[in-house]
């Protein structure tokens, strides 16, 4: 009898905590406290300060406070919303930690980078919150490990190649079997991950970057999602928003493909003036998007120049466009990369990357003489290289859309 009625049990005991759970998810929460710790900060720096973004998701993040770090390596804000949303904690532009804030959260934060090499890609911050902030926990940790497993096989593939096609190495390579290829692997627990939180506010912060600017399966879906959690929850005003970035992003995109011309814009020059791309009609262009703190940018530049050096007499020339918001760092960076071309800075970072729908640089674009064009490649390597050569060497012209080509590059 008694094992009969703990069987009885069990249903309604979850049924109270499913039931609790939604009151929770749809009550507004108006203020909660967020706090951590900072394990490492910069010695050469007397201030250490804090920063509380609020991300839009469609758009550059806002600071909604700051404080400076306590002796103790301690920080605390007191967080007072319309209703609960996507924040992050931002350590000295080191380190960062993104939380939905429908409960109190607390964080460890590793902050500074005590590597001799330092890198400006934060590791993995676990943040103690609700159960809804527990997506983001998760969701972050897919994201971290999809990135390192795509940079772990890049790397396999271009020290098996150099290695040569006789090794052992470049033969494993070839035929080895993959149980399942890492752009799977992080599909598979990013789509259990959503299904499990499929009717949560939270699941906003994955919609943002499942869309795509395709039409497809995957923006119906996106859209769909959205217009679920417009309907059940009228107070997330960031769904509207999303909705109306993803289609502009779509449009925008339609105006980049292979066979459209390139946008006409017009950025300074070292010397303030303003100058455009389009004098370079009529002959081939690259417009190669970058700036003084990307890794990967500065490593491209020298196979840009010999690129440059060896086509320059054949009609290919290239414009950098950067997009430092730090002209001394702009121009500290010219001197020292000494690049043979045109340089211009753009005067809006975030509104160029939207007009050319870039998230992550080095970006390329390849013009033809007629200024369309040509190709788009995310990251530069030798593949790249190999292509640009191609089209000067045939001199192919804009032709039938095409996707753009993806490889590591540096993301923000």
């Amino acid at each position: 009898m008694k094992r009969a009625v703990y069987k009885m049990w069990m249903p309604l005991a979850l049924s109270v905590t499913s039931l609790a759970v939604q009151a929770q998810q749809n009550k507004v929460i108006k203020a909660i406290t967020v706090k951590g710790t900072v394990q490492f900060t910069d010695p050469k720096n007397q201030e250490h300060k804090v920063w509380l973004m609020k991300e839009s998701l469609s758009g550059k993040p806002v600071a909604v406070d700051s404080c400076l770090l306590g002796a103790d390596n301690t920080f605390k804000f007191n967080l007072k919303q319309d209703h609960q949303g996507v924040y992050t904690v931002d350590a000295f532009h080191w380190d960062r930690a993104s939380f939905w804030s429908d409960a109190d959260v607390k964080m460890e934060l590793r902050g500074y980078d005590t590597a001799k090499y330092k890198v400006k890609i934060p590791h993995y911050n676990y943040v103690e919150g609700s159960y809804d902030n527990n997506f983001i926990n998760l969701a972050v940790l897919n994201n971290e490990l999809g990135y390192r497993r795509s940079v772990d096989e890049y790397n396999m593939q271009y020290y098996a190649k150099k290695a040569g096609d006789s090794s052992a190495w470049q033969k494993y390579m070839d035929t080895r079997k993959v149980y399942s290829p890492f752009n799977e692997d992080y599909n598979q627990r990013q789509e259990v991950l959503q299904r499990a939180y499929q009717d949560r506010p939270v699941l906003i912060y994955a919609i943002r970057g499942m869309a795509g600017t395709e039409a497809g399966e995957k923006y119906d879906k996106a859209m769909k999602l959205l217009e679920v959690l417009m309907v059940k929850y009228p107070w997330l005003t960031e769904a509207k928003q999303l909705k109306e970035t993803i289609i502009y992003n779509m449009k925008q995109a339609m105006k980049l493909k292979t066979g459209q011309p390139m946008p006409s814009v017009k950025y300074p020059t070292p010397d303030g003036s303003l100058a455009s791309l389009d004098q370079y009609k009529g002959k081939y262009l690259l417009v190669d998007f970058w700036a003084s703190w990307c890794g990967p940018c500065r490593q491209a530049i020298p196979h840009v120049k010999e690129l440059y050096s060896a086509y320059k007499d054949r009609g290919f020339e290239v414009a950098s466009i950067s997009i430092d918001t730090d002209k001394k760092a702009w121009v500290k960076a010219m001197s020292e990369e000494n690049m043979p071309w045109m340089q211009l800075l753009s005067d809006n970072k975030d509104k160029t990357m939207q007009e050319f729908q870039f998230s992550g640089i080095p970006t390329m674009y390849l013009v033809d003489p007629e200024g369309k064009i040509l190709d788009r490649y995310t990251g530069f390597s030798e593949e790249t290289a190999v292509k640009v050569k191609e089209v000067l060497e045939k001199g192919t012209k804009a032709g039938a859309p095409k996707k753009a080509t993806s490889i590591p590059m540096t993301s923000f």
